[in-house]
């Protein structure tokens, strides 16, 4: 299950030299988790397409047998996913942590058939209190995702061995613990690193940030008593290589557990969808609102350049009335000009006239 300390046993071993990824290949480290997830982004995306494929989420577990009917499809997808780790890893023992998978075993089960599988077991409070801490889920939803996912894990490996590892334990001696599950997992993993020391410091103790026995007043109020079964069983797991053997009662689906934890994730969705669709109307209204300033200006604009230019037309028609009064007195003025200059050639010429006759008479006079 998330939260329950995964991270750290899965970040001990990539430490020792067990292979994850790269630090481009794996998630990167969160505000919840700053020394990181190890886990893949593809096996991620993988998974949650697949578990989209059922309008399910890692907080919205899909029903068993909707994975059961699907699963025979995907198998090909996570094996060739698989193949594709294993060449990458070339040799080294190869690190596969995603807690999606506990929801969709029977899709990876073939694919994960030469790995060992460690289950990591933690108090359900603590991880419920982690859930509700980061992602903001009410306790009684992050215990029914817990029930969901241990269930379906105890279904998919009854019957097979796997390495139990107790988180409180993990954390109070992590140089102890990790030696000893580095041991068990060479068993059957030939060639696994065993040097503890390589990830000294990385597991420390304040990476616990909550401690709550199921036997608590607070876990006798907000578990169920499938819960408190379910946890009491898991916390008397002996550490180290274990056949996992769940009553049948711990293996059943947890209906109810699964119906409470859609229930919200719906509820959560159409407040989200509400919530989104009241943004988006009032980004539009703000975007009418800032479009109407911006033409009402843009009509100012024009309003006042229109002005501009009927006072320049005005001043435009003063100036035509001026030149053309202009032109009229000038028209005037030609007028009695040419009628001046009209009348002073006709004088001109009446005095040439007379000058001529004038020079006859006295050329004739002096002939004679």
């Amino acid at each position: 299950m998330h939260r329950s300390g995964t991270s750290a046993v899965a970040g001990f071993l990539a430490k020792v030299g067990f292979h994850a990824g790269t630090d481009e290949e794996l998630l990167a480290p969160a505000e919840d988790n700053p020394k990181g997830f190890f886990e893949r982004q593809d096996v991620n995306a993988l998974n949650d397409s697949l578990l989209a494929e059922l309008d399910g989420a890692w907080d919205k577990p899909p029903s068993r047998q909707e994975v059961s009917v699907h699963a025979p499809t995907w198998r090909p997808r996570a094996q060739a996913m698989v193949d594709a780790l294993a060449a990458e890893a070339a040799g080294r023992p190869l690190l596969l942590k995603d807690p999606r998978i506990c929801l969709l075993l029977p899709a990876w089960q073939a694919a994960l058939e030469g790995f060992a599988f460690v289950l990591v077991d933690r108090s359900p409070m603590d991880v419920a209190a982690s859930i509700r801490r980061r992602d903001g889920r009410p306790l009684y939803v992050a215990l029914a995702l817990w029930q969901s996912y241990c269930t379906e894990m105890l279904s998919g490996l009854s019957g097979r061995r796997v390495v139990v590892v107790h988180y409180e334990d993990f954390v109070r001696d992590p140089q102890g613990e990790g030696q000893a599950l580095l041991s068990q997992l060479s068993e059957v993993l030939p060639g696994a690193p065993l040097d503890a020391a390589r990830a000294e410091g990385f597991v420390t103790a304040d990476m616990r940030h909550h401690s709550t026995s199921t036997g608590t007043t607070a876990a006798l109020h907000s578990m169920t008593g499938a819960q408190l079964a379910l946890a009491r069983w898991m916390a008397e797991l002996p550490k180290g290589w274990c056949p996992l053997e769940p009553p049948a009662a711990l293996t059943d689906e947890a209906g109810a557990a699964r119906v409470a934890a859609t229930e919200y994730y719906d509820a959560v969705a159409d407040r989200h969808g509400m919530e989104t669709a009241y943004d988006t109307e009032r980004h539009r209204a703000l975007h009418f609102e800032q479009a109407t300033e911006l033409k009402d200006r843009h009509i100012e604009n024009i309003e006042a350049a229109l002005a501009h230019m009927q006072a320049r037309a005005e001043a435009a028609d003063e100036r035509a009335t001026r030149l053309d009064d202009e032109c009229r007195g000038l028209r005037e003025a030609n007028e009695a000009l040419e009628g001046e200059l009209a009348r002073s050639r006709r004088d001109n010429r009446a005095a040439a006239g007379n000058l001529i006759s004038a020079a006859r008479r006295a050329l004739g006079g002096h002939g004679g």
